[in-house]
Parts: C-alpha cells; sequence; structure tokens
C-alpha cells in the first residue's frame, strides 16, 4: 500500500494514514524504513513526490550527518526520487538528468 502525503502552500506535510502532519526528517525516515510513498500538492493533486524526496535527502543529510544508516538511508531516498521523476507524466526528461547528477544508482544487495 501506498502511504499519501499531502502538501499544503505552507510547506506542511500532511500523513493521510496517520492523519497528522510529519517532517521532511519523518518522510524520510518512512522511504529508509521501506515505506511506499507518493506526494501531492494540495491545491491541485500535483504529484510532487520526487521533489519532495529530493528535499527530504537534503533535511536528513543536514541533520543526521554523522548517523550510521545514513548512507544506506540516502541511497534508498535517492532510488525512491529517482523512481517518482521517472514516473512524473510531465517533466520528467528534464529533471532526470538533474537526479543522475546527484550520484550513481545504488547497487542491488548481494
Amino acid at each position: 500500500m501506498v502511504r499519501r502525503i499531502i502538501k499544503y502552500s505552507n510547506r506542511r506535510l500532511y500523513d493521510a494514514a496517520q492523519a497528522r502532519t510529519i517532517t521532511l526528517l519523518e518522510l524520510s525516515d518512512l522511504i529508509a524504513a521501506g515505506e511506499s510513498v507518493t506526494v501531492e500538492w494540495k491545491g491541485s493533486g500535483e504529484d510532487i513526490t520526487g521533489v519532495t524526496l529530493l528535499q527530504s535527502v537534503l533535511e536528513r543529510l543536514r541533520r543526521k550527518p554523522g548517523d550510521p544508516a545514513g548512507a544506506a538511508a540516502v541511497d534508498r531516498l535517492l532510488a525512491a526520487a529517482r523512481s517518482a521523476i521517472a514516473g512524473a507524466a510531465h517533466g520528467a526528461e528534464t529533471l532526470r538528468g538533474s537526479v543522475g547528477d546527484l550520484g550513481p544508482e545504488p547497487r542491488p544487495a548481494e
């Protein structure tokens, strides 16, 4: 099941499954734990998952720079962001080039 997150114009994120607001760091924790999420803009319903996940990557790196599980979490976040951006209906080609510059694709676990 995909967890639905709604982003409001005041930049707050609302987790519809838990009926509460969450932070970018909590969003990154969800992805790091293996949750599937979709983020949509409140007013238009536009899918902004990729951009929001990239913001959560930066927030995780800023707030938890020494986290021992950080590298794996960042790999999962970047993979989820790449997937969301690749699946976006419009603007995917423009954004995909920018995401590729962030680093190599994560390697599958052996």
